[in-house]
C-alpha cells in the first residue's frame, strides 16, 4: 500500500451554521455494566458546536482519481478540514472497500477531533453542519430503496459515516477492523452493522441516523436539498470485472426487518464466541482430531455424495481441512475465521449474522455446532437453514445429561429431539450412526451419560417443499 502525502486544510466549519439547529434521532446501545437497556431518543442539537475532519482514501490509477478531484474541489469550496489520500489499489474493488475500516481507524487515532468518511466519488453540495452539532459515538444513514420510507430504512451505508472521539466509537471501529479482515470479499458496510450490533449490544453506544440528504445516491430521489451526493462509481467497477463474482451478503425478512426496528440480534452465546475469539474452541489451533475415529469416512457416508457441502459453524477451519473442493464454510466469529482464512487460504469461507442467508449448498452441516444454540435459538436457525437443502446432517454429543450453565453453557439434546423436529420441517432420517467418542470416553465424563459422538443424516421430503412455499 503507497501512501502519499495528503492535502488538509486547517479550517473547520464552525461558525458557518451557528445559526441553525437539527433535531436529531439517535439509538442507545445496552449498557451491560450499569443494566440499562438499549433505548431511542430525540435530541434538539445546535450546529457549529464541535469542529471535524473529513477523511477519505481514492485509488490512483483508474478514474476514482477523476472523482477524487471533484471531491477535494468542493471540500475547498467550503473550507473543510479533510485528508484525501491516494493508494494503490489492491486489485478488486470489494478488497479496495474492506480497507476502508482501516484507513479510517488509523485517520480516527490521528486526529483530535471527530471524523467523518466520505466515498471518494461523492460531492459535498451544501454546507454539512449537522456533524459540528452531533454528539454521538456514529453517525450514518440507514438506507431502503422504497423511497416513500426513506426515513425508515434498514441497510446501514458508510459512505458517509461519522465517528466521536469517544470509547465507544473505538471499540466499534476494532470491531469493523477484525470483521473486515476476516472476510474482506463482504462488503465493508455489511460488516459495519455487524459490527454495530456486537458493541450495541453490550455498550450504551450512540448512533445518530442521518437523514438522506447526507448520503443522496444519483439517480434516487430526495425529499429535501442535497448536502453529500453520491455518484456510484462502483456501478463501472461491475461493468468491467472489478468486482468478484463473490456473492453479496443477501438478507432475510426478518433480518431487513431487525435492522429497520434497531433490533439489536446477537444472541447472548453469538456474542460470548465473537468477545472470546478463539479461547474455548477445542482445538484452537491446528487440526488436531481427538475423536480417535475416521472423521473424514463418517462424514463422506453421512454426506453420501450431496456436495457442495456448506458447514454452519466452521470455526477455525478443522473440518474444512477435510475437504479438497465443494466446500463452503460460514461462522458468527471473526476471530476463528480469519484464523480458518489464515490456515486454509484456498478454502471458501464467509462470515455469517442472523438475517443472512445462508449460501447455496446441497448439504447443510452442523459438526457439534447446536449444543452451543440454545432452545429458543434453535429452531428459527434451522429453519433458514434447511430453506432449498437436500441434506442436513447433525452431528455432536446427543444426550441431555451432557447439558450444563456456565460460561458458556452447552444444550446437549437427544437424538430423538432432532429427529421429531426435522420431521416438522420436511425431512426424514436416511443415515444414523454413533462411533466412540474417544476424548470423552473416560472418566468422569463417560459415567451416567452417552460419550458417543451421533451422526443424523435427513434427506428432502415434498413436505419441506410445500412448507417452504407456504
Amino acid at each position: 500500500m503507497n501512501l502519499q502525502n495528503s492535502a488538509t486544510l486547517a479550517v473547520s466549519p464552525l461558525g458557518h451554521g451557528a445559526d441553525r439547529s437539527y433535531t436529531v434521532k439517535s439509538f442507545i446501545g445496552r449498557d451491560l455494566e450499569r443494566g440499562a437497556e438499549p433505548g431511542e431518543i430525540v435530541e434538539i442539537l445546535p450546529a457549529g458546536r464541535s469542529p471535524f475532519r473529513i477523511v477519505s482514501f481514492y485509488t490512483a490509477h483508474n478514474e476514482y482519481a477523476d472523482h477524487a478531484a471533484r471531491l477535494r474541489a468542493t471540500l475547498d469550496g467550503f473550507g473543510l478540514d479533510y485528508v484525501l489520500h491516494p493508494i494503490d489499489s489492491l486489485g478488486r474493488w470489494e478488497l479496495n472497500c474492506a480497507y476502508k475500516a482501516e484507513f479510517v481507524y488509523e485517520q480516527w487515532k490521528a486526529s483530535d477531533r471527530p471524523i467523518v468518511w466520505l466515498d471518494a466519488d461523492a460531492t459535498v453540495e451544501a454546507l454539512p453542519d449537522l456533524f459540528s452539532a452531533l454528539t454521538a459515538d456514529v453517525a450514518l444513514h440507514k438506507w431502503t430503496w422504497d423511497h416513500q420510507a426513506h426515513d425508515r430504512g434498514w441497510e446501514f451505508c458508510s459512505g458517509t459515516v461519522y465517528f466521536g472521539k469517544t470509547a465507544e466509537a473505538e471499540a466499534l471501529l476494532q470491531q469493523w477492523l477484525v470483521r473486515c479482515r476476516a472476510d474482506p470479499l463482504t462488503w465493508d458496510q455489511v460488516h459495519l452493522c455487524s459490527a454495530w450490533c456486537d458493541i450495541a449490544s453490550t455498550r450504551p453506544l450512540k448512533t445518530s441516523w442521518l437523514p438522506r440528504s447526507y448520503l443522496h445516491i444519483e439517480g434516487a430521489p430526495c425529499n429535501e436539498p442535497t448536502v453529500i451526493r453520491h455518484w456510484q462509481a462502483s456501478r463501472q467497477a461491475k461493468a468491467d470485472g472489478r468486482k468478484t463474482d463473490h456473492e453479496a451478503a443477501q438478507f432475510t425478512e426478518a433480518g431487513m426487518r431487525d435492522r429497520a426496528t434497531n433490533t439489536l440480534w446477537r444472541t447472548p452465546e453469538e456474542a460470548f464466541w465473537i468477545q472470546e475469539g478463539v479461547d474455548h474452541i477445542i482445538p484452537a489451533t491446528e487440526f488436531e482430531f481427538p475423536e480417535g475415529f475416521d472423521l473424514g469416512s463418517a462424514l463422506a457416508i453421512a454426506i453420501d455424495g450431496h456436495f457442495p457441502v456448506l458447514e454452519i459453524g466452521c470455526g477455525v477451519g478443522r473440518i474444512a481441512s477435510l475437504f479438497d473442493d465443494g466446500y463452503i464454510g460460514v461462522d458468527v466469529n471473526p476471530h476463528s475465521l480469519a484464523q480458518a482464512r489464515a490456515v486454509l487460504p484456498a478454502q471458501n469461507f464467509r462470515i455469517h449474522d442472523q438475517g443472512y442467508r445462508y449460501p447455496d449448498a446441497a448439504t447443510a452441516l452442523f459438526y457439534t455446532v447446536l449444543l452451543h444454540v440454545s432452545d429458543e435459538a434453535l429452531v428459527p436457525l434451522l429453519i433458514e437453514a434447511v430453506r432449498g437443502r437436500q441434506r442436513i446432517i447433525i452431528a455432536e454429543l446427543m444426550d441431555v445429561r451432557w447439558r450444563r450453565e456456565g460460561n458458556p453453557p452447552v444444550f446437549n439434546r437427544d437424538p430423538e429431539y432432532y429427529i421429531f423436529l426435522m420431521q416438522e420441517l420436511g425431512f426424514r432420517l436416511v443415515h444414523f450412526s454413533k462411533p466412540e467418542y474417544e476424548h470423552y470416553n473416560r472418566a468422569p465424563w463417560n459415567t451416567g451419560r452417552d460419550s458417543r459422538i451421533t451422526f443424523l443424516a435427513f434427506e428432502r421430503t415434498d413436505r419441506a417443499d410445500a412448507r417452504e412455499m407456504a
